[in-house]
């Protein structure tokens, strides 16, 4: 082999590890994910894909990404590798009044609420802890 032809080889194994490397970063801060069901609507639709960036900044009125809490356990041994992904709307962060509820939202956790009345949320599962927080919506699709 002609040294060319070694420095064309290098360049593109050189090529292809910073394509996968530019790939794991983007994973890192963003996240799609497809809708499912009618607890969104009207915002969001079941099928819609979302565009969520990872982020600690969620504000009330935010729509999030979140770990889904287990049908009988709630939010309680919940890790976001295992559980199935909701997309939700912020009603009340940390120390305000939670929506339907007696109280504030304690320290580190949020209120989610979904848009459609019949979808399952913080009202029956109670305030979700902020470390299950995936990211915000920024665009859906």
């Amino acid at each position: 082999m002609t040294s060319s032809n070694w420095f064309f080889v290098l360049a593109l194994v050189a090529v292809a590890v910073l394509m996968a490397e530019s790939v794991r970063q983007l994973r890192r801060r963003w996240v799609l994910v497809k809708v499912e069901g009618v607890s969104m609507e009207p915002a969001l639709r079941d099928g819609q894909e979302v565009l969520a960036k990872r982020t600690r900044r969620i504000a009330t009125g935010d729509i999030v990404v979140v770990a889904a809490p287990d049908p009988q356990l709630g939010w309680a041994d919940i890790t976001k590798a295992k559980a199935p992904w909701w997309v939700k709307r912020v009603t009340a962060v940390a120390g305000e009044p939670m929506p339907g509820a007696s109280g504030t939202v304690p320290p580190g956790h949020y209120f989610l609420g979904a848009d459609n009345p019949a979808g399952e949320d913080s009202r029956r599962h109670g305030p979700c802890p902020a470390n299950l927080i995936v990211g915000s919506v920024i665009r859906s699709f």
